[in-house]
C-alpha cells in the first residue's frame, strides 16, 4: 500500500528508487538473481502504471539465459552471431602468458577472451563478478589453427557506475530518524514494520562491514532470520563462502597463480553456515587471520599484503525460549573457534549480532514498498568506506578507557552506525549518536566479551568504560 514513506522517498530520490513490489509482479522472484539485478532491471522497465512485465519477460528470454538454452546458445556462436548476454562476469590475467582470461558463469565458459579495451574502461572486471550486458562472438585462436574461442568485444555494467554522495547525505535532513531507518530497512528488502527498534539495530549492523572498513563480525541465530541475505543480494562489494573447504590461498594470496585472493578484493568476507566449512590447514589459517584481524595486514611465503576489507562469520545455533540452548553459544561451531584456544582469534571479532532476537522470515517480511535501488545503495556504502571525518568525528565525542581492542571495535562499529544513520554529520546531537550509534556498538562488543570470559577465564566480562564528550 503506498504510504507517506512512499511517496517522500519518490520524491527525494526520483532516479534510484524502486518498487521493490514490482519484481514479484514481473515474474523475477522465480529467478535466482541478485537484488540488484532485479532492482535495475524493474527501474529500467518501470511505467506510469507500475512495469512492463513483458517487455522484462522478453529481455530476460534474450538476455538472461537459463543453463538449459546453453548448447544452442553456443551453436549460435558458432555459427557467426553475436550474442548480448547480462551475466556475474570476470576477468583474470593468465600468469605466464599474460593473456586476458573471461569467465562466463551462463554457459560454463572459465577459458574465454575479452579484448583489451574493454578491461581498460571497465577494471572492476579484475575483481570479479560484475553483472553488466557483454557482446559475445566466436573467432579463431590467434595463432593456432583450427582452433576457436569465446570473445568478449563490448561491455556494458548494470552497477550504478557513478553516484553523488553529497546527494544522499543532504536528502537524510528531509527524514526524521525513524522514517531513514526504515528506508534503510526497506532497501535491505525487508518491510520495516514488521521490526521493533533493537531489531532494525541488528540489521544495519550487518551493512557495518560494508560502510566502514575493517569492521569484523559473528552473528549467531537460528536457520530463517536472513542472516546470509544482505551479503549475498544487496551488494557486489561482498564475497559470500558457503560451505566447502577454504584455502590459505582462496582467502590471503594464491602463490601458484600469483594473484592476492578474496581480502583483497572485496570489501566484506563472510563465511556461512561456518559448521559446514572447513579449513584446509587450521593453524595456519587462523594464525593468517589473527594477524590480519589485528593489523590488516598479511604476509605468504615472500608476499606481504594489506586490505581494507571486513570480515564476518555466520553460524545456526539452537535455540530454547527465545535464548541460545547454551550458556556457551560457540560450543557446537568448528573447533577452532571452541575453547581457551579460539578466544584470541574471537577477541579479534569486533561484535556478537545476537540474531536469536530477530523474527523468522515470512512472506509477509519482504518489503513490497518503494526503496533505493540495491545497485546504487550498494555504491554508496561502498564510497562511505574513504570517508574519514566519521571517525573523527567519534574519536573526537567519545572517551574510551581500557582494553584496547574494546576501544577499536567500540570505535569502528560507532562509526559504521554514523555513516548508516546520520549520513549528514552536521546535524546529529550527542545524544542522537549516544542512543543510535556508541550504545548498540557497547552492546555488540559487550556481547563478544561475555562470550569470551566464559570461554577462558582470562577474559573480564566488563567491557572498557565508554562516555560521551
Amino acid at each position: 500500500m503506498y504510504d507517506g514513506l512512499d511517496e517522500k522517498i519518490e520524491r527525494t530520490f526520483p532516479d534510484v528508487c524502486v518498487d521493490k513490489g514490482l519484481a514479484a509482479r514481473a515474474g523475477l522472484s522465480g529467478r535466482s538473481l541478485p537484488v540488484f539485478v532485479s532492482d535495475w532491471l524493474v527501474s529500467r522497465y518501470r511505467t506510469e502504471d507500475g512495469v512492463d512485465t513483458e517487455a522484462i519477460r522478453r529481455f530476460v528470454g534474450r538476455h538472461l539465459p537459463d543453463k538449459k538454452q546453453k548448447e544452442a546458445l553456443l551453436y549460435d556462436l558458432r555459427n557467426g552471431k553475436q550474442l548480448k548476454i547480462l551475466d556475474a562476469y570476470s576477468v583474470s590475467v593468465h600468469p605466464s602468458k599474460g593473456s586476458l582470461v573471461l569467465r562466463i558463469p551462463s554457459l560454463d565458459i572459465s577459458q574465454g577472451r575479452v579484448v583489451e579495451e574493454v578491461v581498460d574502461e571497465n577494471p572492476l572486471l579484475l575483481m570479479g563478478n560484475v553483472w553488466g550486458s557483454g557482446t559475445l562472438c566466436w573467432r579463431p585462436q590467434e595463432g593456432v589453427k583450427d582452433k576457436f574461442e569465446i570473445v568478449m568485444t563490448r561491455f556494458k555494467p548494470m552497477q550504478a557506475s557513478s553516484i553523488e554522495l553529497d546527494y544522499y547525505i543532504d536528502q537524510r535532513s528531509r527524514y526524521d530518524t525513524d522514517e531513514w531507518t526504515g528506508l534503510l530497512v526497506r532497501t535491505m528488502g525487508y518491510s520495516e514494520g514488521m521490526y521493533k527498534d533493537h531489531q532494525k539495530i541488528n540489521m544495519l549492523t550487518r551493512l557495518t562491514p560494508l560502510v566502514e572498513p575493517r569492521v569484523n563480525l559473528v552473528e549467531l541465530a537460528p536457520k530463517g532470520t536472513g542472516k546470509s541475505f544482505v551479503f549475498s543480494q544487496l551488494s557486489r562489494h561482498a564475497w559470500l563462502v558457503s560451505g566447502g573447504v577454504v584455502t590459505r590461498a582462496q582467502l590471503f594470496y594464491d602463490m601458484s597463480r600469483q594473484r592476492v585472493g578474496l581480502i583483497s578484493r572485496f570489501d566484506a568476507i563472510v563465511l556461512d553456515e561456518i559448521q559446514t566449512i572447513k579449513l584446509d590447514d587450521e593453524g595456519q589459517i587462523t594464525g593468517a587471520l589473527k594477524g590480519y584481524l589485528e593489523s590488516g595486514e598479511f604476509r605468504v611465503m615472500g608476499f606481504h599484503g594489506t586490505s581494507e576489507a571486513g570480515f564476518a562469520i555466520l553460524g545456526n545455533i539452537p535455540i530454547e525460549d527465545d535464548r541460545p540452548r547454551d550458556e556457551v553459544y560457540f560450543s557446537e561451531l568448528p573447533r577452532w573457534l571452541q575453547g581457551v584456544g579460539a578466544t584470541a582469534l574471537l577477541d579479534r571479532f569486533h561484535g556478537l549480532i545476537p540474531g536469536w532476537e530477530l523474527p523468522r522470515i515470512q512472506s509477509n517480511f519482504i518489503c513490497q514498498s518503494f526503496a533505493l535501488r540495491a545497485d546504487y545503495f550498494s555504491e554508496v556504502l561502498h564510497a562511505f568506506r574513504n570517508r574519514y571525518e566519521y571517525m573523527a568525528y567519534v574519536k573526537d565525542h567519545t572517551r574510551i578507557s581500557g582494553d584496547i581492542r574494546d576501544r577499536n571495535a567500540i570505535q569502528r562499529l560507532a562509526c559504521g552506525f554514523l555513516k548508516l544513520i546520520f549520513p549528514n554529520l552536521d546535524r546529529v546531537s550527542l545524544d542522537e549518536f549516544r542512543d543510535r550509534c556508541l550504545a548498540p556498538a557497547v552492546n555488540l562488543r559487550t556481547n563478544m566479551r561475555r562470550q569470551l570470559a566464559r570461554m577462558d577465564p582470562e577474559f573480564s566480562p566488563e567491557t572498557a568504560e565508554v562516555e560521551v564528550v
